[in-house]
């Protein structure tokens, strides 16, 4: 199905969530060579270069310099949890058509979200000023993993520095949402 950009809603989250639970947006599609092509309703920017993903059964794994741009998402292997930079700049993560997450003050100006080569999350505007991040900066070769069950974790190796829902088994238990693990 076809939508032309001057039809999407930009009604933030709930507009998000309509158009995931009519299966607009979602999935990892992937373009020739393995990268991720663009996701979300057709005419949304192409993929950019230099994006890597891997899934397993439980996880999409999304390595350094990946990006998201308005319209693009990234899933996890089951297609029930996806991270979606909406059209109106906000970040968002849904699991099963529910927005579960949000990178707070995104809305309205974010223009990407950046898996750093540092190990940071990052969210941009246009004018490369960051809006928000997951102070996981100074563990080159960090990754994103979008989880089956609801859940983005930054990990660095085999521990997990940052996660947005819940504690991963394997993360230090003195760690808390939102805050980077010692």
């Amino acid at each position: 199905m076809r939508i032309a950009r001057s039809l999407v809603p930009r009604a933030g989250v709930a507009a998000g969530a309509v158009l995931m639970a009519a299966g607009l947006l979602g999935g990892t599609a992937q373009a020739a060579g393995g990268a991720p092509a663009a996701s979300g309703p057709a005419g949304a920017a192409a993929a950019v270069s230099a994006v890597s993903t891997v899934s397993n059964a439980d996880q999409t794994v999304v390595r350094a310099t990946a990006a998201l741009n308005r319209g693009e998402s990234w899933s996890s292997p089951d297609g029930s949890t996806v991270l979606f930079q909406q059209y109106d700049g906000h970040v968002v993560l849904y699991k099963n058509g529910v927005a579960i997450w949000t990178a707070v003050g995104t809305y309205g100006l974010g223009s990407s979200f950046y898996v750093q080569a540092d190990g940071n999350l990052t969210a941009y505007d246009a004018a490369w000023r960051p809006l928000w991040e997951s102070r996981t900066a100074g563990h080159p070769g960090a990754y994103l993993a979008v989880q089956n069950g609801g859940n983005l974790v930054v990990y660095y190796g085999q521990r997990a520095l940052w996660w947005s829902n819940y504690r991963p088994a394997d993360a230090d238990p003195e760690c808390r949402p939102g805050r980077v693990c010692p």
